[in-house]
């Protein structure tokens, strides 16, 4: 998948979220990922989005959506699933509602109020490959591989999705997250497109970044692009604050295939193929450090990251459900990791909120609304040890 999130998120994916901030290793003293417990899927694991207890899984060839509850991650259950006629490439979940980019069948609206039994609502056929979807408010932004570039779709009735706008990107449109009024598409060999989608029906490009590699994966927190860039890239961390001039901060050579990207405060989560996940401290945006890694039975293709869990579309097999708590800090309001609980923090989170940035989903539901402001102000009132 793209990413998972922004896809949160915003696969980008991208995308959302409980948001913890990151220590070095040497602060923390231990970064030690392992495994609670997996879910061998029937198909290709190729993508994840956790909603809640609830694991939804794109799980490419003979797979399609499935629905897995992982109330207790030691034990995930089965709970049902949806024959999608392509490829799953993707999922990302708003509400009640599961939207899974099927590749050659585009884009598919599920109901999953009664995750047992999942419905279609609708479809939409993109004239590409759709290989990411992210949702912002009433609209769809599909990464839709080397013909479709980026599509915007109108899904305010989910049972009848309607064309709004498109951009033909240079390449294979891969991964796609939208903060604000700006989507970033990760555009394989011309690396990261930048693109403003203020006017839904004629998107345009703002800039874009040519990675060493192919862009597969990206995910934006606050004013960074974090780039799955296999081949030759590993993990590039992008300037966005001009999205018309960005430029490089630094990089982590991992070495692999990157194929998607998670962050969550000041750690990244890169799943890649083979080395499976790769947790790495990016405190220092100029100097990003291997915290730790675990190496999934399989090919790592999506990471989606709550609380202090990381879930792993891990292909052949399945959902892995890895434990990186100890990879992580005990204050997770503290969003500007200053070691401090003030005004500034609170205003990290407004600031994601205002700007539809998935990172301010704190429930993980895929909707920015009075919970997430709930459990921040929870999270605040707890304070740091």
């Amino acid at each position: 998948m793209g990413d998972t999130v922004n896809k949160a998120i915003s696969k980008n994916r991208v995308s959302s979220v409980i948001v913890v901030a990151a220590i070095s290793a040497a602060a923390m003293g231990q970064c030690e990922p392992t495994l609670l417990g997996s879910y061998d899927t029937p198909g290709g694991a190729a993508g994840v989005f956790v909603s809640g207890t609830t694991a939804f899984v794109a799980d490419w060839y003979s797979g399609g959506l499935q629905i897995i509850d992982v109330t207790d991650p030691t034990q995930p259950v089965l709970l049902g699933s949806y024959d999608t006629p392509g490829q799953a490439a993707s999922v990302f979940v708003s509400g009640n509602t599961a939207f899974v980019a099927d590749r050659s069948r585009g884009l598919l609206i599920i109901n999953v109020t009664d995750p047992t039994q999942p419905k279609l609502l609708g479809s939409y056929n993109t004239p590409g490959s759709a290989e990411d979807v992210v949702i912002s408010g009433t609209t769809a932004f599909v990464a839709d591989g080397i013909v479709g570039g980026l599509q915007v779709i109108d899904i305010t009735d989910p049972t009848q999705p309607k064309l709004l706008g498109s951009y033909n990107t240079p390449d294979l449109a891969h991964s796609v997250t939208v903060v604000g009024t700006t989507a970033y598409v990760a555009d394989r060999e011309s690396g990261l497109q930048i693109i403003d989608v203020t006017d839904l029906t004629q998107p345009v490009l703002l800039g874009s970044y040519n990675t060493p590699g192919a862009a597969f994966g990206v995910f934006v927190s606050n004013t960074t692009a974090f780039v799955a860039d296999s081949w030759v890239g590993g993990l590039q961390i992008i300037s966005v604050t001009n999205p018309t001039q960005p430029t490089l901060l630094g990089s982590y050579d991992i070495q692999s295939y990157t194929w998607s990207v998670f962050v969550s405060g000041t750690t990244a989560f890169v799943a890649s193929r083979p080395g499976g996940l790769q947790v790495i401290d990016v405190t220092d945006l100029t100097q990003p450090a291997l915290l730790s890694s675990y190496d999934t039975p399989d090919w790592a293709q999506g990471v989606f990251v709550s609380g202090t869990t990381a879930f792993v579309a891990d292909w052949d097999s399945g959902l892995q459900i890895i434990d990186t708590s100890g990879c992580l800090s005990s204050c997770p309001a503290d969003l500007n990791d200053d070691g401090l609980l003030d005004f500034f923090d609170l205003q990290v989170f407004l600031n994601w909120y205002s700007a539809g940035d998935l990172q301010a989903d704190l429930i993980a539901d895929g909707i920015l609304d009075f919970f997430d402001v709930q459990e921040y102000l929870n999270l605040y009132s707890a304070g740091c040890p």
